[in-house]
């Protein structure tokens, strides 16, 4: 009876220490996840704040393709298939990405106040961004393309002015220079959107004024989209037309 037991207590032992050592082997042979953000790694130049009182940047919520609109990264096999990584994912929601990071570019491009930097009472002009990303695509080993239809208007209420950037940036081989390419292409968007504010801060607070391609009147200012200035990227630049619906 007593030689049962011992046995019994033997394979008792034996059958835990199996199942942990395969638990053990299980949680080694998990990858690890890794997480990416668009982010800037240092601070870009800050462009001279020329305007008085200070500028607040508020940028919208940014809208994404639903393809994209996930956690995981996602990038193309082919232009008819695309490959979800479960292993490779977002810090955040790539929309509160997309408007973290262009929010901080275009604040420091533009010499303007952070956000949330300016209490409500204070009198400062805001310039609300507003951000709609038609295409963002993930090409590993080739590049990453940006489609973006944006917006930038005043406090005031006047018509904004709206422009339609595509930037395409080469990328090489892993997802972390997919990532960089993204970051690169977001920051070639916000430096053109930060260009339209500091000429919006140029303007005197009450002077009219008139997006690109409007019936102009004497004494109004007309803003247009402005250029890439990088002869690297493939961008296209444009007023963007009135969609139906918008």
């Amino acid at each position: 009876m007593i030689a049962m037991q011992s046995r019994s207590s033997r394979t008792m032992v034996r059958t835990f220490v199996s199942v942990v050592g395969l638990a053990l082997l299980t949680a080694c042979a998990t990858p690890a996840t890794r997480f990416y953000t668009l982010g800037t790694d240092a601070e870009p130049t800050i462009a001279k704040n020329t305007t008085s009182p200070a500028l607040r940047i508020d940028v919208r919520p940014v809208k994404v393709p639903a393809t994209v609109a996930r956690s995981q990264l996602v990038v193309q096999v082919n232009p008819a298939q695309v490959q979800v990584l479960e292993d490779d994912r977002w810090s955040s929601a790539l929309p509160d990405e997309i408007r973290d990071a262009l929010a901080a570019r275009v604040s420091q491009q533009a010499g303007a106040s952070a956000a949330n930097a300016v209490g409500r009472d204070e009198e400062v002009p805001v310039y609300q961004v507003g951000v709609d990303v038609q295409r963002f695509e993930s090409w590993p080993g080739s590049h990453v393309l940006v489609d973006v239809v944006w917006s930038v208007s005043r406090s005031a209420g006047l018509e904004p002015l709206s422009c339609h950037s595509i930037v395409s940036e080469p990328v090489s081989g892993g997802y972390q220079a997919i990532v960089d390419g993204h970051r690169h292409a977001i920051n070639a968007i916000a430096d053109q959107i930060a260009a339209v504010v500091r000429n919006f801060a140029a303007t005197a607070a009450d002077r009219p004024f008139s997006p690109a391609g409007a019936s102009s009147r004497t004494g109004m200012t007309t803003l247009s989209c402005p250029q890439f200035i990088d002869g690297a990227r493939t961008a296209v630049d444009r007023a963007a037309a009135p969609r139906s619906g918008a």
